[in-house]
């Protein structure tokens, strides 16, 4: 998937016409029948969101789409550029939201502002937008639009994207990570949240494309070791991804949530401490982040951001250690001591 590339440059549609702020009907494929925020002129729905700066979403040369108003956008196909349209906004809306209210973000890049999202049929040219490239179906599930707007928030935080397969594919599990969030905040009936990504896809045959509690389902490795830096960096998002399950359900979650594996050495178990409170720890962590990131650095970055943000006599400190623990990912001279819980 690519990965996209970001620039505040602005999108405008040449409108003499007043502008109306609307929540509009569509019909997504994977969403199914939702309300998206759009903008109304004359007659027309443009795709630009009016109440997050820099959403809009195009359709190839087109930036951005305009549509009559009135009737529901898109018809709900999965070959559908409009319908496409239609999930990528209730997307990235949902995602702009959740960065908001769950981990306290503004905005895609955390000054306000998001960058445009862009349906292709041809072939993706290099730009300042989000692409979802695709012919008979598009990528375009609550999961894959937060991994895909998760890549520019990684992107936007300090450090930028780095370089190297190690930093790579701490990017990808930060954009699943992110994925993950979206869906659930959305809680959307028709794709319900889980800890898989992209579910249903059409690229492989409707199975997931990865697993966030088990990634070696995907062939991916579970565990850090020294052979990450030479991984392919979708592969190498493995013990990322891993770990964050680990620190928001634990190893043995119930509920209906599955089970996952702890690596050779690590703990016997590692309980939970919510998906909001990992999401928060781990955004804090990457306002930490360095173009040289490795895991040994997102773990001591992710420490010292727990015991920022709950505390060191929070159990989230400990599970934070725990969890890298058991994912291989050992401890680092500069990590911070967590404190005794207070006696009850």
């Amino acid at each position: 998937m690519k990965l996209p590339v970001y620039a505040a440059t602005a999108f405008s549609a040449a409108i003499s016409l007043a502008l109306t702020f609307v929540p509009a009907s569509g019909l997504g494929h994977h969403n199914g029948g939702v309300q998206i925020d759009v903008t109304e002129s004359g007659g027309y729905y443009i795709l630009t969101d009016p109440l997050r700066p820099g959403i809009s979403c195009g359709i190839n040369g087109t930036m951005p789409v305009k549509l009559p108003s009135g009737a529901t956008i898109g018809n709900g196909r999965r070959n559908d550029t409009v319908t496409a349209c239609v999930d990528v906004l209730y997307g990235v809306q949902r995602m702009w939201d959740m960065l908001r209210d769950w981990l306290g973000r503004n905005g895609i890049n955390g000054s306000g502002r998001g960058a445009p999202a862009r349906i292709v049929t041809g072939t993706p040219i290099p730009g300042s937008t989000v692409d979802f490239p695709g012919s008979q179906s598009f990528p375009t599930q609550l999961d894959l639009v937060g991994h895909q707007y998760g890549h520019v928030v990684y992107q936007t935080t300090p450090g930028g994207t780095g370089a190297g397969n190690e930093n790579g594919g701490i990017n990808e599990g930060a954009a699943d990570i992110f994925g993950t969030l979206t869906e659930w905040y959305a809680n959307n009936p028709v794709d319900l949240p889980d800890y898989e990504i992209g579910e249903g896809s059409d690229l492989i045959g409707g199975g997931p494309l990865r697993h966030t509690y088990n990634p070696s389902l995907d062939g991916h490795p579970n565990c850090y070791s020294a052979q990450i830096p030479a991984t392919e960096v979708h592969a190498a998002s493995g013990p990322m991804r891993h770990w964050f399950y680990l620190l928001a359900e634990g190893s043995t979650p119930g509920r209906g949530k599955p089970s996952s594996p702890i690596c050779a050495g690590g703990p016997a178990s590692v309980t939970g401490i919510g998906l909001v409170k990992a999401g928060r720890v781990f955004m804090q962590s990457l306002l930490r982040k360095t173009s040289g990131w490795r895991y040994v650095h997102v773990r001591t970055a992710s420490v010292m951001s727990a015991i920022d943000l709950y505390g060191p006599a929070d159990p989230a400190c400990v599970t934070v250690k725990a969890a890298w623990d058991a994912v291989s990912v050992p401890a680092q001279p500069a990590e911070p001591a967590c404190a005794p819980a207070p006696a009850r």
